[in-house]
């Protein structure tokens, strides 16, 4: 997993970095906790209220999530090719953008009666969602006003 931070040192204080990355993350249940604690922590270098860093980090845990499960569920994953990538920005105009990317093929579990909540949450807590699937992955882009 590659990580990766944008600071600014024009200025004797330092800024909260504007650009949050992380590039191939394995697609495993087991890591995703620590990358939701890296996104709450770098929303709150940003001043973001509680609520608001709250569902920003909700939303993003649960587009991890989907990729987690739905991209790489198949007996035929490789587990090498079996990667997230995150990017988030809090642009001048003072929006939260999170992109979650992956590299497989989106599988519905339409028979299983337990889930199908992770989009419906996600449209309810961002401003903007949309989830564009082809055949090279599944990008879920959300964003958010502050």
């Amino acid at each position: 997993m590659t990580a990766g931070l944008a600071q600014h040192t024009d200025t004797a204080e330092a800024m909260p970095a504007p650009e949050f990355a992380l590039v191939d993350i394995p697609a495993e249940p087991r890591r995703l906790s620590s990358v939701r604690t890296d996104v709450q922590r770098w929303l709150e270098t940003h001043g973001i209220d509680d609520e608001r860093c709250q569902d920003i980090t909700l939303a993003t845990y649960e587009a991890l999530a989907n990729s987690v499960e739905h991209a790489y569920c198949s007996d035929a994953a490789r587990d090498d090719a079996c990667t997230v990538t995150l990017h988030a920005v809090v642009t001048d105009s003072r929006t939260v953008a999170v992109d979650v990317a992956d590299h497989g093929r989106w599988m519905d579990h339409e028979d299983d009666p337990r889930r199908g909540r992770g989009l419906p949450l996600i449209h309810a807590l961002a401003d903007h969602a949309t989830v564009d699937t082809s055949p090279r992955g599944t990008v879920v882009a959300m964003r958010w006003h502050l």
